[in-house]
């Protein structure tokens, strides 16, 4: 009765561990690393088609990451994808739990409970990697549950009969998770030397042909695949660098393999050494926790922040992320400035803000898909489509695994249809058609485009009409002049008219600044913003004309006076008020 009212009450405690971390890891998903969610949805375009599939199931590990991508999709919806993650790992920990029951005959389950909170953790942290997909994890899963069947049924076969259930799963696991196939491969060889009914003899066959069994899978996989053999041993679809070995990858498949074989010698211990397993668990857990900023690194995850709410339109939710993170990287910059141009501030507040050059305006082509999107988004929203649509083709095609992206994909399936191009608008929304996610907004349009006298949604008008139609080529050097072009043929464009002119004012071009204030005064003569005001003070007093009064207000004029006071006394605590004017940024070379 005392046995039966302590199993009960473990099994209590082992629900009640793995629901608070289930709970803790979905907030942790859903919320402060939402964006992490959706890096990973973007950088796929999972097809509910027999094709697709079929490319997948011809390459060891395939299976494991279309299971994987089929789940990435869900990431759409944060609250969604929140789960989804949280209960992987969970039912990973679980599995790492009832292994290392089988590996101590089911003593020690408390202990068991505690040891496998160490690969769990290292699981969370390798996630801390934005390019680890969630191939990886269904891979693993698969592996530890083939695993925890093996050594449940592992009774005293032949030793013939052991070799060929061996050789049988080991193929079949390799073909469905790939070469994280090597943990099955030890901890089977870990349980059968761990075994007192087992010769030592056959101990030493079994482990033979488990070792044989995997180098063979991957011998006879690397003749008929078209993957470099360095990719096969990485893992095909592990991470969206194919070609590149993580070596925390390695560390945590070892932990794996070492945690049961732990369980296993704790349970063998004395009382003593069952005393102190918690507390070396907690010397492992803890760090790990309170560090895990080294894997989940800030700089990164800020520009994935900032993606996803380019990606979203989220121009407030930029500004405040912007107010309270200080943005200093172009891509930061740039989105900061765009959220700015669309909210219509970024003629009044532009040096509120960290600004390092044209290139945080309009950032150059970089071969990296989310800064080409964020770059294409501006182009978007300018109106000039053509860039928009190169510059989101091409950060497709540097997604490193080559996968298609179902941002991409959207956005230029919303650009063809801009441009009046209905077969290529087809093509992508036919592949858009095969998704969950995007399927009734991609067959809303196909609809639409077979009647082209369909009124299509006012952004397409919009942009429409403020495309060149122009055929030409222009230097990334020289991107103001078609700023000037997108005005003068659409001066209510407003996001072109900020831009042409913040473009001089970061390029320290006075000169140029009033000439473009100028072509701006003949379409509309009241505009007068905060930065005009500005710059023309202090043209004004650089050349020791009077501030006109009527185009400057008082306040900028007293401002400028405080700066020039400031500036010339050389005191750093006086200038440092001013550092987030355009006064400071014309006259320093910071």
């Amino acid at each position: 009765m005392t046995k039966e009212i302590q199993k009960s009450s473990l099994k209590y405690i082992v629900a009640v561990a793995f629901a608070v971390i289930a709970a803790a890891l979905y907030l942790f998903w859903a919320f402060p690393y939402r964006a992490a969610l959706g890096y990973r949805e973007e950088m796929q375009l999972f097809q509910t088609t027999g094709t697709y599939f079929a490319g997948f199931a011809l390459r060891p590990a395939g299976i494991a990451i279309y299971i994987g991508e089929f789940l990435t999709q869900f990431f759409n919806n944060y609250w969604i994808g929140g789960a989804v993650m949280s209960l992987l790992m969970v039912m990973f920990g679980l599995s790492c739990y009832v292994i290392c029951n089988k590996f101590t005959s089911g003593h020690s389950k408390t202990n068991n409970l505690l040891l496998s909170l160490i690969p769990l953790t290292f699981l969370w942290r390798f996630f801390g990697n934005q390019d680890v997909t969630l191939g990886f994890i269904t891979a693993l899963l698969i592996v530890t549950f083939g695993t925890y069947l093996y050594v449940s049924t592992d009774y005293d076969y032949p030793s013939a009969e052991k070799c060929l259930r061996v050789i049988v799963a080991t193929s079949l696991l390799y073909w469905v998770a790939g070469p994280i196939t090597i943990v099955f491969t030890l901890l089977i060889i870990a349980f059968t030397c761990s075994s007192r009914q087992i010769s030592v003899g056959k101990k030493a066959i079994v482990a033979t042909v488990a070792i044989l069994a995997i180098i063979a899978n991957i011998y006879l996989w690397s003749i008929f695949i078209t993957y470099p053999f360095s990719y096969q041993l990485i893992g095909i679809g592990y991470l969206l660098t194919p070609d590149v070995l993580n070596s925390y990858q390695l560390i945590f498949e070892a932990l794996c393999v070492i945690v049961p074989i732990a369980a296993h010698l704790m349970a063998r211990g004395n009382a003593s050494t069952k005393r102190i397993l918690p507390i070396l668990v907690l010397f492992v857990v803890v760090p790990a926790v309170i560090r895990y900023s080294k894997s989940y690194d800030k700089t990164t995850y800020r520009l994935i922040d900032y993606d996803y709410m380019v990606r979203a339109n989220d121009w407030e939710g930029i500004l405040r992320y912007s107010d309270a993170h200080n943005p200093d990287l172009p891509l930061s910059v740039s989105a900061t400035n765009l959220a700015l141009g669309m909210t219509g501030q970024l003629d009044s507040r532009a040096f509120d803000y960290y600004q390092n050059g044209t290139e945080g305006l309009i950032p150059p082509f970089s071969k990296e898909a989310i800064s080409s999107w964020t770059t294409a988004e501006i182009f978007f929203q300018l109106g000039m489509i053509n860039s928009a649509q190169r510059f989101y083709y091409e950060g497709m095609e540097a997604i490193p695994n080559y996968n298609k992206s179902s941002r991409a994909v959207k956005r230029l399936a919303e650009i063809a249809m801009i441009r009046g191009e209905y077969k290529l608008a087809e093509k992508y929304l036919r592949m858009l058609e095969n998704t969950i996610f995007y399927r009734k907004w991609a067959q809303r349009n196909l609809e639409q485009i077979k009647d082209l006298t369909a009124i299509a949604p006012p952004i397409y008008c919009q942009l429409r009409q403020r495309m060149i139609d122009e055929d030409y080529l222009f230097s990334e050097a020289e991107l103001d002049k078609t700023l000037g072009q997108l005005f003068i043929k659409d001066p209510g464009n407003d996001l072109a008219r900020q831009y042409l002119i913040l473009y001089p004012l970061l390029q320290r071009d006075l000169d140029k600044f009033v000439q473009y204030m100028g072509v701006v005064a003949e379409s509309l003569p009241q505009y007068n913003p905060l930065l005009a005001q500005q710059a023309l003070a202090f043209i004004s007093m650089k050349n020791g004309q009077p501030i006109p009064k009527n185009m400057v207000s008082p306040m900028v004029e007293q401002s400028l006076r405080g700066f020039a006071q400031a500036w010339t006394s050389k005191n750093p605590e006086l200038i440092e008020p001013h550092r987030h004017t355009l006064f400071h940024y014309l006259i320093s070379n910071e």
